[in-house]
């Protein structure tokens, strides 16, 4: 602004010279507006103690987790362990039934497949007959003859079908015999 502009002295408004104010121009010194320094004070900066390993905090959130983990897993392997629900074929009986073949068993809380063994080897898968835990074959269907045994097995084993005891054993089926009628 101009010299020219100004109003002259005695028209410009003093400020801070009302009774019960504070002179804000003391002795004539002016102060410029704004800071010359810091608000807040300045921290010397101390020196980062380094941590040990084992008190990193990944180190202890990986450790925690991985307790985590292993603990879930004892879990899940106990769970399944008493929770055991693979089919398992047991109490395999034959009775006839006017002239018809019942096969019954119990335990077994899935697919099973039935099998008939001919003496002379031959294998004939009769899985269609089965109807939960019971199977009825039909004499007229010559489906077996005196000499025919019975394998009952879980479907989901694809091994040969066998007589043997320790096999059957193993796939956690069983057999029975027509000739097992008689006796």
């Amino acid at each position: 602004m101009s010299d020219d502009l100004r109003p002259p002295a005695a028209a410009r408004a003093v400020v801070g010279t009302a009774p019960g104010q504070p002179r804000l121009d003391t002795a004539g010194v002016v102060r410029p507006l704004g800071t010359t320094g810091s608000v807040l004070p300045e921290f010397a900066e101390a020196p980062q103690a380094e941590r040990k390993w084992w008190r990193h905090p990944a180190f202890i959130v990986s450790i925690g987790l991985t307790v985590l983990a292993l603990l879930g897993l004892a879990a899940w392997l106990v769970v399944a362990a008493l929770t055991d629900d693979s089919v398992r074929v047991t109490g395999l009986e034959i009775s006839d039934d006017g002239g018809n073949v019942h096969l019954a068993w119990s335990d077994a809380h899935g697919d099973v497949a039935l099998y008939a063994v001919h003496a002379d080897g031959e294998v004939v898968d009769l899985t269609q007959w089965v109807h939960g835990d019971e199977a009825w074959i039909p004499a007229a269907t010559a489906l077996y003859e005196s000499d025919t045994c019975f394998v009952v097995r879980p479907a989901s084993t694809s091994d040969d079908v066998s007589l043997d005891a320790a096999t059957l054993g193993s796939q956690r089926g069983q057999s029975t015999c027509v000739a097992d009628l008689d006796a």
